[in-house]
């Protein structure tokens, strides 16, 4: 299959597009392609980043350890994706100390403007929040500037009764079920947030993930959605993201080709090119 590059180079030796306009339409995708965005994990230690990490974009790409506060400084995962990739940025846990705690706001207020997207893990049976708010409202959400959040309710599958979970399902049981819905509520409440934005997940049981990544996909900004969803493993990308994602980056690429070349025959020309060039690639690639 040709490259882009070499589309485009077809179109200018057969005189439909000048060659300063290809290069600038090449640059433009080749830049959405290369994205690397950056996804920042926040949250108590413990509440279980890296296993969320690992069980979204492959095993052990997070260390894991049973050891306390076992990520003290910012790790940054690059999970390689074609010319690009995504990086993730699991940070250290907040409620260890004062004295960490005050060098974690440092941290954050630094790391908060340089991330695309925020997820804040809060375990689902801890029930000392104080510091997770404490951060969450004086840190984070003053400096989101309207970039996608989601509050991780993680390992649900600890919820009581414990002994209700179906295990060769991987759901929930009836009361567990209740008392995650509970849960929502009460953190939606607690921290200010709509519903819809707390995520239910276990990763340990592969739970409601395809629920988690569809939601982060639709939340992403168009031209961030597409190597986002290819960093993922399979199990965990829907056919739903994998379309959200293809429409996101369509319709960025269509305003930078009318951006470029007009609303002309010249431009829709181009348009049918690039369509057609891409919806074979993400073939391949899914």
């Amino acid at each position: 299959m040709k490259s882009f590059s070499e589309l485009l180079k077809d179109l200018v030796e057969a005189k439909i597009v000048p060659q300063e306009k290809a290069d600038a339409l090449v640059k433009r995708v080749e830049e959405i392609l290369s994205y690397e965005p950056r996804v920042g994990l926040f949250g108590k230690t413990g509440a279980g980043k890296s296993s969320l990490c690992n069980a979204l974009f492959g095993e052990e790409i997070a260390k894991i350890s049973d050891v306390a506060a076992c990520t003290r400084n910012p790790q940054e995962i690059f999970v390689k994706v074609g010319a690009g990739g995504i990086k993730l940025v699991d940070c250290p846990g907040v409620g260890e100390s004062q004295k960490r705690d005050e060098e974690y706001r440092q941290l954050y207020e630094k790391l908060l403007p340089e991330l695309d997207l925020i997820l804040w893990l809060v375990k689902a049976d801890d029930r000392a929040l104080s510091s997770d708010q404490e951060f969450f409202t004086e840190v984070v959400r003053p400096n989101l500037n309207g970039k996608p959040l989601f509050l991780v309710l993680s390992q649900v599958d600890k919820i009581e009764p414990i002994r209700d979970w179906n295990v060769e399902r991987h759901l929930p049981g009836a009361k567990q079920q209740q008392n995650i819905k509970a849960k929502i509520s009460h953190l939606a409440e607690f921290f200010d947030l709509p519903k819809a934005q707390v995520i239910p997940i276990s990763a340990h049981e592969e739970y409601n993930l395809v629920s988690l990544v569809d939601n982060i996909v639709f939340a992403l900004p168009k031209d961030r959605k597409i190597t986002f969803t290819k960093a993922l493993k399979d199990e965990v990308r829907s056919e739903e993201a994998k379309a959200e994602a293809e429409k996101g980056f369509f319709e960025v690429v269509g305003e930078i080709v009318g951006e470029i070349f007009g609303a002309g025959e010249i431009g829709k020309e181009v348009g049918k090119a690039v369509d057609k060039f891409f919806k074979k690639l993400f073939r391949g690639w899914w």
